[in-house]
């Protein structure tokens, strides 16, 4: 889908409009019978609904696409800034992390174990395969 695709499918429910109106003067000179002009109509309305319920999704998918690509973008944009970090400060966290939410304990496990998410800014919470291994691991080792 793209925006060419949207025009032209308003273009045709504009279209649509216009063919209704001729066959409704049709039908009222006598032109078409009315068992025609109710079939042709019932046709062009559910052409006409199924067009408008599309151009709806289409432009719902293009607004979250634009939008999306403007989070990429000024995410790549901090990704550049910051290359080569020598040392981790407060500011570049703030820049990458949007939110840090620490969970209660699983006391039921017997373990106090705590999960821990990072909502990193643009892009959402990210769950990577392994980040459970990795800090288990980590744990196992002494270095979380």
């Amino acid at each position: 889908m793209s925006k060419r695709e949207i025009t032209q499918a308003e273009k045709r429910i504009a279209g649509l409009d216009r063919i209704f109106k001729r066959i409704y003067e049709d039908d009222i000179s006598g032109t078409i019978s009315h068992e025609r002009f109710v079939e042709l109509s019932a046709d062009y309305e559910a052409e006409q609904k199924e067009l408008a319920e599309q151009v709806k999704a289409w432009r719902d998918a293009v607004a979250t696409f634009e939008r999306d690509q403007g989070d990429f973008h000024r995410f790549a944009a901090i990704v550049r800034k910051y290359v080569a970090i020598r040392e981790l400060t407060p500011t570049i966290v703030n820049e990458f992390v949007k939110e840090i939410i620490v969970h209660a304990p699983d006391k039921s496990s017997g373990h106090r174990r705590q999960k821990i998410e990072l909502v990193r800014n643009f892009i959402g919470e990210v769950n990577l395969p392994g980040d459970d291994q990795t800090v288990a691991r980590q744990r196992q080792d002494g270095t979380a």
